[in-house]
């Protein structure tokens, strides 16, 4: 589904990816984890298509996209979820969801499978984005992009900041996607639980660099603390 293969990015003399290689099958759940400002962030907008790649090449069902528009990137049907969520605050729930439309399919509505999935954003659809809590915002910003019917969604820390029980609520969202509906799942992820326990693959970054990786039962978590320890 996704085939990125040694990929580099520079921000001006800073080289902050070197030779990054990910790959995401459908219906599986890929995790890039790593310490603050190692390049995880940079790995995803460099996949939308946000960051110009230097070096490599990012594949989507066998088609080169290396330097396609974020817009048609969207179109093609890769989904995102930034970090800090980036929803609309003076746009209603509705009025935010709409939004995605302009990426999926010529005639698509709101999807309405995303109320089952977030039940809340029923309840609040003339409410204010800018009114919602923090994990109702995140809950808002996965609907959106659910929207525009994606068949990979890339998160970037979805759990950053939220409570308890809606990581929770994330979670088992996240899984019934790739489990039940077959997407390809890629999310930067700051809690190793988390990841472990939802992740197909995981892939720790060090340094712009992809250090280890594997599926989470295969890997030494000792030494997988090590790589994210401060």
């Amino acid at each position: 589904m996704l085939d990125v293969r040694s990929i580099d990015l520079s921000y001006g003399a800073s080289l902050c990816l070197r030779g990054v290689s990910i790959a995401v099958e459908p219906g599986s759940i890929t995790c890039v984890l790593g310490r603050n400002g190692v390049g995880k962030s940079s790995l995803l907008r460099s996949i939308m298509g946000l960051e110009t790649v230097g070096g490599g090449t990012v594949a989507w069902e066998g088609c080169d996209i290396t330097r396609m528009p974020t817009a048609e990137r969207a179109r093609a049907g890769i989904g995102y979820v930034p970090q800090g969520r980036e929803i609309f605050p003076f746009l209603t729930v509705q009025e935010n969801l709409e939004t995605a439309l302009a990426a999926a399919p010529r005639g698509s509505s709101v999807d309405s499978e995303v109320f089952d999935l977030f039940p809340i954003l029923r309840q609040f659809l003339r409410r204010r984005g800018g009114d919602l809590s923090g994990g109702q915002q995140q809950q808002l910003a996965i609907a959106r992009a659910l929207c525009a019917r994606p068949r990979l969604l890339i998160l970037d820390e979805p759990t950053e900041g939220i409570q308890p029980n809606v990581i929770k609520d994330i979670g088992r969202v996240i899984a019934h996607l790739a489990k039940d509906r077959g997407m390809g799942v890629l999310l930067v992820e700051q809690y190793y639980e988390f990841a472990r326990g939802l992740a197909d693959r995981l892939a720790i970054m060090v340094r712009g660099e992809v250090a280890l990786s594997g599926e989470p039962a295969a890997l030494d978590e000792d030494a997988v603390r090590r790589l994210l320890t401060v």
